[in-house]
């Protein structure tokens, strides 16, 4: 909600004056880093004060101990500066262009949704995105599967993001393959049509019921559910059904 969305953050996209932000991830430059800025008489009881090291000045009011390991680390520190002053070169215009960017994909993908009737939803905020199931449905992992098979590099779940380094063959590259996985799903039968023409996610199978009179629940030797019947050859012996023919 900083950066990414906005050069003032989202303190100026809802026009409010924080006395405290944090920041992270993008004002790194990739580069692990956190950020707390805010007011000096905030800010003060941190680093006590106007100082820099090379001088005699010294912090004015007492210091707040804090560590961690990658705290003022020199190569996170030079990336953020660098990045500082890239977004200020840019201006607003670098946000823009990735939100027009973004907008384009979601529009894309959403279109393809209502075009299927499938359960998904393609929800943003500036240049980040999400494929949100509307519903709870088996199999929904296979979407994700197969758009990484056919190698776009997406998460199950997890936001994705627009970056000023996409072309827009690239972006048209994720919606093309977003379709395709979704007709495949469909022919797999993995999605399917429902008589008002709206597509669901196929059902798992039921092992709550016995395929044939007399079967018993049981694992495999592989340990996966299994359904077993007697051996008329061996009596007390049981033998699995084959529920793949």
């Amino acid at each position: 909600t900083g950066f990414r969305m906005h050069p003032g953050g989202t303190q100026a996209l809802f026009d409010i004056k924080a006395d405290i932000a944090s920041y992270g991830k993008v004002i790194g430059g990739g580069l692990p880093i956190g950020v707390i800025a805010g007011k000096r008489e905030f800010m003060d009881a941190l680093d006590g004060g106007s100082w820099q090291f090379g001088d005699n000045s010294a912090p004015e009011v007492g210091v707040t101990y804090f560590a961690g390991t990658f705290v003022r680390h020199p190569l996170a520190l030079i990336a953020a500066k660098t990045s500082l002053e890239y977004f200020k070169q840019r201006g607003p215009a670098l946000q823009q262009e990735l939100n027009d960017k973004t907008a384009w994909l979601v529009d894309s993908m959403t279109k393809i949704c209502l075009e299927f009737h499938i359960p998904v939803k393609i929800v943003s905020f500036g240049s980040l995105w999400r494929l949100k199931f509307t519903e709870d449905v088996p199999y929904c992992d296979l979407l994700f599967t197969l758009m990484r098979f056919k190698g776009i590099h997406i998460l199950d779940g997890f936001p994705c993001f627009v970056t000023e380094s996409n072309t827009p063959v690239e972006l048209k590259a994720i919606s093309d393959i977003f379709k395709e996985s979704i007709i495949e799903l469909i022919n797999g039968g993995f999605l399917l049509p429902d008589a008002d023409k709206s597509v669901k996610f196929a059902r798992p199978a039921v092992f709550d019921v016995s395929p044939v009179p007399g079967a018993k629940l049981g694992r495999d030797g592989d340990g996966n559910p299994a359904w077993f019947i007697e051996n008329p050859e061996q009596p007390g012996k049981y033998m699995e059904v084959n529920l793949r023919r």
